[in-house]
């Protein structure tokens, strides 16, 4: 928790002049996002999940702010994780030094919408060249705005999306749930992600005395 705090202080109690001020990045906007940020590390922490690299789009501030705060979260709870900056052409032989399983793509931070879309297609585009398929999750406003939908215009993505494994989020009432996400044919398929069956512990025996004769 005190690596989230520090990181937090970072990115909103760090004094800026007048003229540099990011109205994005008030408590009232930040807070909202590290708040889904802390749900989903929980969430995908007892999912099991482990190896998560965050991708964030370049030049949005909040998706920097989103994905420092989901990194440090799922930190927090044992979970490895690491963030890395959109619109880098080595993010393929980045992932893969760094061992990653999942690939979570964080894009929106209020940003136009045409600026948003064309920063996701870009990145998974440099994905779609690196990896034949990949594990992905995607985050709530990237899935939910249809910006993934928006990508399939691209046959490239869209044929890596179809071989993926795709994991996203949803937030309804202020609460982050997770969806499975399926690619087929230029549509999108979203359905509820069922919690993994726990192993119920078995019962031991009762110990019996040992006869005597």
């Amino acid at each position: 928790m005190k690596k989230l705090m520090l990181i937090m202080a970072l990115f909103i109690a760090t004094p800026v002049v007048k003229s540099q001020e990011n109205i994005y990045l008030v408590p009232e906007r930040a807070n909202m996002r590290i708040n889904v940020a802390v749900q989903i590390a929980k969430q995908l922490k007892d999912r099991g999940y482990d190896k998560i690299a965050v991708v964030y789009m370049n030049t949005s501030d909040l998706c920097a702010l989103t994905a420092a705060s989901l990194v440090a979260s799922l930190k927090t709870l044992g979970v490895e994780a690491y963030y890395l900056k959109g619109a880098d052409p080595d993010l393929p032989s980045k992932i893969r030094n760094l061992g990653a399983n999942w690939i979570y793509l964080a894009y929106f931070g209020e940003r136009p919408y045409e600026e948003v879309q064309g920063a996701l297609n870009q990145d998974l585009r440099i994905l779609a060249s690196g990896f034949e398929r990949a594990n992905l999750i995607v985050h709530p406003s990237t899935l939910g705005l249809g910006f993934l939908a928006g990508v399939l215009v691209d046959d490239k993505i869209g044929e890596f999306l179809s071989r993926s494994n795709i994991k996203g989020f949803t937030v309804q009432q202020g609460k982050a749930e997770m969806v499975s996400v399926k690619v087929k044919d230029l549509e999108i398929t979203i359905e509820p992600e069922p919690l993994p069956k726990k192993e119920t512990p078995k019962t031991p025996k009762t110990p019996t005395r040992k006869r005597t004769r």
